[in-house]
């Protein structure tokens, strides 16, 4: 038996990785992507407030959804949601904005803070 060894099966591997999207985590045959959510402005909070704030953009995909990380990324308070002056339903590409932001105790918000994690998941959709 003969073998021929050439560079086809190494570039056939690297066409595949290229062909798959891009993505930052698998649970399963699920595969998600994990963002920060950082802060775009300073704003201060007295402890117990909760106040939107203007984040840097997160791009949404058509048909995922999203989850806050429940690990408290911030020692000051929580990210309770993300989202944009105008809602768009799941199955169009959407922006995160800006998040609201709920302070544990008194803090006072620096642009470029990171506020909380954003976990990103596809979903079929069918009604």
């Amino acid at each position: 038996m003969v073998r021929i060894i050439t560079r086809l099966d190494q570039v056939k591997k690297e066409e595949i990785k290229k062909a798959k999207p891009v993505i930052d985590f698998e649970i399963g045959n699920i595969s998600g992507k994990v963002r920060a959510i950082i802060a775009a402005e300073e704003k201060e909070f007295k402890a117990g407030e909760t106040k939107p704030v203007q984040i840097n953009k997160i791009d949404i995909n058509a048909n995922y959804i999203c989850f806050i990380s429940a690990y408290g990324t911030n020692m000051y308070g929580h990210t309770l949601a993300v989202g944009e002056e105008t809602y768009l339903p799941i199955s169009m590409k959407r922006t995160a904005d800006h998040a609201l932001f709920a302070a544990a105790l008194d803090y006072k918000v620096e642009k470029d803070d990171l506020l909380g994690i954003l976990i990103l998941l596809p979903v079929d959709i069918n009604f």
